[in-house]
This record gives C-alpha cells, sequence and structure tokens, in this order.
C-alpha cells in the first residue's frame, strides 16, 4: 500500500487560501447589497425628479404655474407630519383626525401657491401627485441613511437584513411610479374599485349631491328598494371623508344596513379580482374615518358588511387592469342578495381613491383598462 506522503507546506496553503476566500467571499457580498442599494437610490431619485415634472406640468397647464416653481416643490417634498402622543389613548383618533386634516390643509395651500387657475379635479390629481413625490423623497433618504449606515460600519449582518428587502422595495416602487402617471393623466388606479362599483350603479347625474368633504351620494331604486350610494367626488384622484359621509346622512336618513366595498390586499397565491364578503368596515384610512362609520352602525344598531376585491399592494396602486375591473359585476351581484336580504334603506359605500372616475355610470361607461400583467414569482 503506497501512503502519500504529508506534505505541511501544502497543508498551510489551502488553509490560507480558504481563509482568504472565505473572507473575500464577505466582502462581495456586502459590496454588492451597498451597490444594489445605490442603484435603488439613484432610482428612486430620478423618479421623485420625474414625479416633480409631471406636478409642474399639471400646474402649468392646468392652473397657470410656472416652471419657476419647481424650486418651491422640492424644498416642500421635505414635509412631514408628527404622529400624536398615544400614552394616553383616550380622544387619540380626535388629534389624529386634526393633524391629518391640518396637514391637507397645509398641501391644499400650497397647491393653491403654484396653480391658482387649477380646477377642484386637477388640484386633487395636483395633490396626490406630490404626495407621491413626498412619499418617494423620504423612502430615498431612509435608502440613503442605510448606506451611509453600511458604509460607517461595514455590518455583513445588517447588509443581508437590507436584502432581503431590496426585492420588495423594487417592485413597490416601480408600481408607485406607475400609478403616479396614471395620476398625472387622470386614469383608473386598482384602488378605485369600490368607486368604480359605486359609479356603475348610480343612473342620473342629477340626483348627486354633496355630503362631506370631497364626498357625493346618490339615491337610486335597485330591486324594488331604496338604496343609498356614496363614493369620493370623481374624477380627480381623492378619496373623500366617507366616515363624514355616513355619519352626516345618518342623521338625515333611516338607515338598515351599511355596505362598504374597498380593494384589499391579498395574499399570495390568492387570485387577482376575488370578491369576498364579511363583517365590518372595508377601509383602509389610519383611524378617523373608519372608527366613525363603525360608530354610526353600532348607535344605530344596524348591519355593518362588507365587500372587498382582492389585488396585490402593487395592483391596488398601479393602473387598474381588466381583471380588477370584470370584478365589478361579481360586487354588483353581491350587493344586490344583499339588498334582498335587508328591509329598509341601505347605504353602499365606495371607498378608495377615484382617479379618474366619474360619479355615475354614464360619466364610466367608456373607460378603458390596461391588461393584466403576469409578474414573476
Amino acid at each position: 500500500m503506497v501512503f502519500q506522503q504529508f506534505d505541511p507546506l501544502s497543508v498551510i496553503l489551502w488553509f490560507f487560501l480558504f481563509t482568504v476566500l472565505l473572507f473575500l467571499l464577505w466582502r462581495l457580498q456586502f459590496y454588492k447589497v451597498l451597490a444594489d442599494l445605490e442603484s435603488l437610490s439613484r432610482r428612486l431619485d430620478g423618479y421623485t425628479k420625474r414625479t416633480i415634472d409631471l406636478l409642474c406640468r399639471v400646474c402649468i397647464e392646468k392652473g397657470s404655474g410656472s416652471y419657476k416653481d419647481r424650486e418651491k416643490i422640492e424644498d416642500f417634498i421635505d414635509f412631514f407630519v408628527i404622529p400624536p402622543v398615544s400614552l394616553d389613548p383616550y380622544g387619540i383618533l380626535k388629534k389624529l383626525e386634526f393633524l391629518i386634516d391640518k396637514s391637507e390643509e397645509r398641501i391644499e395651500t400650497f397647491i393653491d401657491s403654484i396653480a391658482p387657475k387649477i380646477d377642484e379635479i386637477w388640484k386633487a390629481n395636483a395633490i396626490s401627485l406630490l404626495k407621491g413625490a413626498i412619499s418617494l423623497h423620504t423612502l430615498n433618504k431612509q435608502i440613503r441613511h442605510y448606506i451611509g449606515l453600511l458604509r460607517k460600519t461595514g455590518s455583513l449582518q445588517l447588509a443581508m437584513v437590507l436584502q432581503m428587502f431590496i426585492p420588495i422595495l423594487r417592485r413597490f416602487i416601480e408600481s408607485l411610479m406607475k400609478g403616479i402617471e396614471a395620476i398625472a393623466s387622470c386614469k383608473p388606479i386598482g384602488d378605485g374599485i369600490g368607486p368604480y362599483v359605486v359609479a356603475k350603479l348610480i343612473k342620473d347625474k342629477g340626483k348627486i349631491k354633496r355630503i362631506a368633504k370631497d364626498c357625493i351620494y346618490a339615491e337610486e331604486i335597485i330591486d324594488g328598494k331604496r338604496i343609498f350610494l356614496m363614493k369620493a367626488l370623481g374624477p380627480g384622484a381623492t378619496v373623500g371623508k366617507p366616515g363624514e359621509g355616513v355619519k352626516n346622512l345618518a342623521k338625515i336618513v333611516k338607515l338598515s344596513k351599511v355596505i362598504t366595498i374597498d380593494a384589499a390586499a391579498k395574499l399570495e397565491g390568492e387570485e387577482t379580482g376575488k370578491v369576498s364578503e364579511g363583517i365590518g368596515a372595508a377601509i383602509g384610512d389610519p383611524g378617523p374615518e373608519k372608527a366613525k362609520i363603525e360608530q354610526v352602525c353600532m348607535e344605530l344598531n344596524i348591519p355593518l358588511e362588507a365587500i372587498i376585491i382582492k389585488m396585490s399592494p402593487e395592483e391596488a396602486i398601479e393602473p387598474m387592469n381588466e381583471k380588477i375591473a370584470k370584478a365589478s359585476d361579481k360586487v354588483i351581484q353581491k350587493i344586490k342578495d344583499s339588498i334582498r336580504r335587508s328591509d329598509g334603506n341601505v347605504l353602499i359605500v365606495g371607498i378608495g381613491n377615484t382617479c379618474g372616475i366619474g360619479n355615475c355610470y354614464e360619466e364610466i361607461k367608456d373607460l378603458k383598462f390596461e391588461p393584466e400583467v403576469k409578474r414573476r414569482k
């Protein structure tokens, strides 16, 4: 039997190479994450500038604005809202609503200053574009913060944690930019499916009335019953104040049921456009509007039903696709089934951003929708 001669030099060499390669792999992984984050930051920076360009264009074309106001917009996108103190929970919803309302007023005032002749519809769109620019800019600042932190600490553990979120962030950013471009063109987005359903049910434009800030309602007869239909004022990009609308309507009409319709985030594996029924207020606001709807139904002791249309978070902020739009027929059928089970006046509330969606069937019947995008798993 022949034994291979033991070579200490070879062992030391292999150990040295293994150590060096292990160290290099660690550094390569670190710099790969850093490069990905920097690429994401550059993309966000470009998208922020693109959004500001779209806002400037809207303000110039629709509100007699000027490109000289670009610097004002660049300063304003650092705008922020400090959440109310929550250590004492009593009254926090009122404080939250107060801060939200005041922030909305400040943003509206700013748009008025850079587009003095803008109409109500395009003012709502301009406000949404400004909020989009603020979101992109804020996210970019956070990413740049982590890039600086990685450079300062050289932490591979932090880099690996951030690496897990990069694909999710990339998808979200791309979808957000598509949504911003849709708003700049006043096209419907996925989140508008609730208002779209309600608009399909409103046949007579002459019956439409204001009930709250950026919120309208109309009365129709469906299956022989008196039905009230409520949505945000379209076709501008606004969600209105549906909670305030329900509260105000309940003071002048005796309601026997409230049905809320909204988009809802689907789980991976669920089908886009799937319609589900449940109990509660289907509304994704920070809290004040949802609380008002729940309070009204509790005080009147009436059913509060929810109908949701499933879609991914990306589909909710992207232009509305055909599959989501077609789900409105299933929703209407479920609404009619619920109406048959009720004995009195029913209120149907379409929750969501009504960008590109008019207030009645006549205004939405010719809308065109995007084909469904097949995403990589």
